[in-house]
Parts: C-alpha cells; structure tokens; sequence
C-alpha cells in the first residue's frame, strides 16, 4: 500500500483558503436584505417634514382668531420660528443621510451621499435651541459618514457604522421626538382653545341662524382637521420610537447581523414602520 504524505505547506495552505472561503461566506454573501429595508423604509421616514411646516406656520394661522393688537407678537413668533427651521430640518436630514449610508452597505455598494455633511455639521452648530449634546451627536455621525465616504466603506464596515453610530443616533431621535411630539403638541393645546374661543364668541354675538349654521360648519371643519394633525403627531413621534428601537436592535446583535432572530425582528419592524409612514400619508 502507497501511503500519501500531506505536506505542511499544502496543510497551510488548506487552511488558509479556507478561512477565507468562511470569510466571504459569513461576510460576502449574506443576505442584509431585511437591513436595507429597514435603512430605505427609514430615510424615508425622515424625509416627512411636514410637521416643521405646520410649527413654522403656526404664528400666521393663529391671527384669524386673535385680535389685532396680538399680530406683532405673531409676527415675531413667527420670525424666531423661521430661524429654527432650519435645525429642525437638518435633524431630518442627518437621520436621511445615515439611513442612506446604512442601506448602501447593507447592499454592498460605497458609501455616496449627495449632499455635504461637513456643511450641514457647520449649519446646525451655527442654529439656535441646539444643545451641545445633539450638536456633538450630529457631527460625530457626520465624521463617520465623511470616513465612510473618504475609504470607500463597504459591507464589511456595516458593524464599524453601526456601532459607532449608535449612540449619536439615538440622541439625535430622542431630540426630534422631544420637539415634535411634545413641542408640537403644545401649538395643538393652543389652537385648539383659540377655536372653541372665537366661534363661541362670534356665535353669541350672531342674531343670524344662516349664519350661525355656517360659523358652527366652520369651527367642526377646523377642529377636524386640528385633530387631524394631532394625530400625526403623535402617529409620527411612534414611527420615532420603531426607528430607534430597530437600530438599537442592530446595534445589540451588530456581530451577527444574519442572526435568524434579529431579521425577523428587523423584518417586522419594517411591517410595523411602513404601516405608520401609510397611515400619517392617509390623514
């Protein structure tokens, strides 16, 4: 009988192709698919911004219910509300930018992000109600996200994203929810007892059925459409808590992102996602 001798280098070389066979196969050629979902359904969540436009606005409807002698400070309201906009927009955009960089490598493509981070990090530090915490937040996600860009990340860097991410992304969610859904929700208080004010006054000052009849038309359309809004609100500052509570999910299993578990729970934070951006289209 002939007996085969294996030599060393040969047994070097078995191991070495493969370990990196295991490599590309726990690397390569998983399927994040579920993550890229969550990354799109996510962007797409922040690009919905309608909810600034109303808090912009606010000053300027509040004058068909306040006299006269109210309208410079509604005026002025309004300007300081026009010099946040833009913080409360770049925290959209921030979140936009992220989601769009984590659904690329989730996809196994390089990181490219149209717009400039650098000067979206100078814009928000410049802006005012932006604390020192979510200022640091925003430009440490725009650091990683220069990096990403500048090395050409690819999905092997998806666990480096997301764990250096985390952190800062959950501050900045944090803070859009504080300001959205209880800031917000303040304006709905106020307008809502602004309606009730004038129609009952102008209602009790009218000797006119017909025009009563219309004046009680008018009020049911406004607090409709005010309940509308508050319902969106609060529809949205959810939508808040799936996105932080799903990347929180990537961020606890980050080493194992093909982990059964974590995609179907990725998977049904997607459902659950998709289901709200729906409903807050559908108000």
């Amino acid at each position: 009988m002939t007996h085969q001798h294996t030599s060393p280098t040969f047994m070097k070389l078995t191991v070495f192709f493969s370990s990196m066979l295991l490599l590309g196969l726990t690397q390569g050629c998983v399927d994040l698919r579920a993550i890229q979902d969550f990354a799109n359904i996510s962007a797409e969540s922040a690009e919905y911004t309608s909810l600034i436009e109303n808090y912009v606005d606010f000053p300027q409807r509040q004058k068909r219910y306040q006299p006269a002698n109210q309208h410079a400070r509604l005026d002025a309201m309004s300007q300081e509300r026009m010099t946040r906009k833009t913080a409360l927009l770049l925290r959209h955009e921030i979140i936009e930018e992220y989601m769009e960089a984590l659904g690329q490598l989730a996809a196994d493509e390089i990181v490219d992000t149209s717009k400039e981070i650098a000067q979206l990090t100078t814009t928000l530090e410049s802006q005012v109600g932006t604390n020192s915490a979510e200022t640091k937040a925003f430009g440490k996600i725009a650091g990683i996200l220069t990096k990403a860009i500048s090395d050409g990340w690819r999905k092997r860097q998806l666990q480096k994203l997301i764990g250096q991410s985390n952190d800062p992304l959950q501050t900045i969610l944090k803070s859009l929810k504080q300001i959205e859904a209880n800031g917000f929700a303040g304006d709905d208080q106020n307008e809502q007892l602004a309606i009730h004010t004038y129609y009952r006054t102008k209602i009790a000052q009218s000797n006119d059925p017909a025009g009563i009849a219309a004046l009680m038309e008018w009020k049911e359309l406004r607090v409709s459409a005010l309940a509308d809004h508050t319902k969106t609100i609060q529809t949205y500052a959810a939508l808040i808590d799936k996105i932080s509570e799903g990347h929180q999910k990537l961020y606890d299993e980050r080493k194992d992102l093909a982990k059964a578990e974590l995609v179907k729970q990725i998977t049904q934070s997607v459902k659950e996602l998709k289901d709200l951006l729906k409903t807050i289209k559908k108000i």
